[in-house]
């Protein structure tokens, strides 16, 4: 197996060391910026990285493939928690979740499920939420958060307006925002 260099790669030696040895268990620190921040980790038990506490609790769920391109790219992801906790269902419903920031990092662990090292830890994935859903069924309460990265900004056109002129500028038949004033009002 072909790994590329700790310096092309950015990878502190222990972890390509441990990559190298070609078997190796990782686990993923997510950090949840709201107004209050949230640790969650899908390890086994709760692992401190960087003086913050990761909490094996169960309530990371899944998340979207971290992928890498050459090319810039808007780098969506999916992100689901359990909602089992009303903190963090609170939190959102009440100071909002929109632009807040989101990092993902892998830890690589060893026989222990401990951090090989404190230099073990890399972030994958930055971001900020983009949009959020909550379900709850009999067996199951989630919240899915879609994720994006620094790069959404750049696909936005500058000095668009969401006024029905505006819209009719670029796309004349189209009349949604003409019902924009009422759109939001109680029968």
């Amino acid at each position: 197996m072909s790994l590329p260099s700790a310096g092309t790669r950015g990878l502190h030696s222990d972890i390509t060391t441990e990559l190298a040895k070609g078997s190796f268990t990782m686990a993923n620190l997510v950090t949840i910026s709201l107004d209050t921040t949230f640790y969650y980790t899908d390890a086994i038990h709760d692992l401190t990285e960087s003086g913050n506490t990761y909490l094996a609790n169960g309530f990371l769920l899944g998340m979207g493939k971290v992928s890498e391109s050459k090319g810039m790219n808007l780098g969506n992801l999916n992100l689901t928690i359990s909602a089992v906790n009303q903190t963090i269902v609170s939190e959102v419903l009440t100071n909002g979740y929109l632009n807040k920031k989101v990092t993902i990092k892998r830890a690589f662990l060893d026989g222990s499920n401990d951090l090989i090292s404190a230099n073990a830890v890399y972030t994958c994935y930055l971001g900020m939420i983009a949009g959020m859903s909550i379900s709850d069924s009999t067996t199951s309460s989630e919240i899915q958060f879609s994720l994006t990265n620094q790069w959404t900004s750049f696909g936005r056109i500058a000095g668009r307006i969401t006024t029905p002129d505006s819209q009719h500028q670029f796309f004349s038949p189209d009349v949604g925002f003409d019902y924009m004033a009422s759109s939001n009002k109680f029968a």
